[in-house]
């Protein structure tokens, strides 16, 4: 079986690559990476690559473990920002963005302070989305009916005290019909 690296483009046997040992290493420190990093990763270290030779796996090996010590730590940073929770997910999206985008950028790529930006853009939008979500799951918990009064008949209501003035008979007459209806 040949395969094709998708950091340099070198087509080898696969008993080729698991003879090097610096290929056997990138490749089991890729491995180790959470879902989906793995596959974004072999796709963003060929932005790595310098213009006319391939990726060595000296400096597959050395991304590797960069973007493993990177990813790890659950949050990104980025310098005069406020850290942000950065999963798994959200650094793959940047990584695929970037390889999406690889045509607007100056490469060889020579450190991830990018991947970082975007990443960081991301997480952002993330946590604005998660807030204004549970913002509108506060507002509409605290507006919505109490699921008990609904069914509570207004003479249950008065009983109780909350409610002030006794129900007339023409209220209990339309709650009943409601309740039928309903």
């Amino acid at each position: 079986m040949k395969l094709i690296c998708p950091a340099c483009g070198a087509i080898a046997s696969a008993d080729t690559w698991m003879n090097d040992g610096l290929c056997r290493e990138a490749l089991a420190v890729i491995a180790t990476l959470p879902a989906p990093l793995p596959k974004a990763v072999l796709s963003y270290i060929s932005l790595f690559r310098p213009g006319k030779t391939g990726l060595t796996w000296k400096k597959a090996l050395r991304l590797s473990e960069e973007i493993r010590s990177l990813t790890a730590c659950g949050y990104v940073n980025v310098q005069g920002k406020v850290d942000r929770n950065c999963p798994p997910r959200i650094w793959a999206q940047a990584m695929e963005q970037m390889v999406d985008n690889r045509i607007s950028l100056i490469l060889p790529l020579k450190n991830h302070k990018y991947l970082s930006k975007v990443a960081w853009d991301m997480a952002d939008k993330a946590d604005s989305q998660a807030e204004q979500s549970a913002r509108t799951n506060r507002v509409t918990r605290s507006a919505s009916p109490d699921p008990i009064a609904s069914i509570q008949s207004p003479l249950d209501a008065y009983i109780q005290g909350l409610r002030d003035d006794k129900p007339t008979d023409e209220e209990m007459a339309v709650w009943k019909k409601d309740r039928m209806q309903g």
